[in-house]
């Protein structure tokens, strides 16, 4: 099982990895939001290109850096969201080479599809907000989410691969009480 256990190593460190990555988008994006709130109260000053201001001419600047605030909270949120998915995966993906049908695996993959459900609503949420801006501004400052069909299915795959886990490991319990 040599070729299954570099799998596993390389698997996890791919995790690992994105986790990583994800939380230092994170960081990125509450800097981000932390200058559109800044910029946005007055309290500092962005220095934005004049070529840049010719185009946006007619939209207030608040405006603007209100919807970049928007996008930049949805955004820490869902990398957020993310940086979880990937951790409780990869605490998954640790056990599976000795036993992965545990009680804990059935409740974390029961947690990652809750926080699937979640990153669904935020993004929706994102979208919807950034909608009520005026169209020259929503053209120009994106959430970066569409309400995902795919995203929804795989919600429900992963509740229902939860339940078959906790199954499996009634099931395991069961055997061993009768052995």
């Amino acid at each position: 099982m040599p070729k299954a256990h570099h799998l596993f190593t390389v698997t996890q460190w791919l995790l690992n990895a994105g986790m990583l990555f994800s939380l230092f988008l994170t960081a990125v994006l509450v800097l981000a939001l932390g200058a559109c709130v800044l910029a946005g109260v007055g309290l500092i000053h962005l220095p934005i290109p004049a070529q840049d201001l010719k185009d946006i001419q007619n939209i207030p600047l608040s405006l603007l850096l209100t919807a970049g605030a928007v996008a930049c909270a949805s955004g820490v949120f869902l990398v957020g969201l993310l940086a979880l998915v990937l951790l409780m995966t990869a605490r998954i993906v640790k056990t599976a080479e000795q036993d992965p049908f545990v009680a804990d695996n059935a409740r974390r993959l029961m947690q990652i599809a809750w926080l699937l459900l979640a990153m669904q609503v935020v993004g929706l949420a994102a979208d919807t907000v950034m909608s009520l801006f005026p169209k020259d501004v929503s053209d120009r400052v994106h959430a970066g989410f569409d309400l995902s069909p795919i995203g929804i299915l795989a919600v429900l795959l992963i509740f229902v691969l939860a339940q078959i886990f906790r199954r499996g490991s009634e099931m395991r319990a069961e055997l061993e009480g009768t052995v």
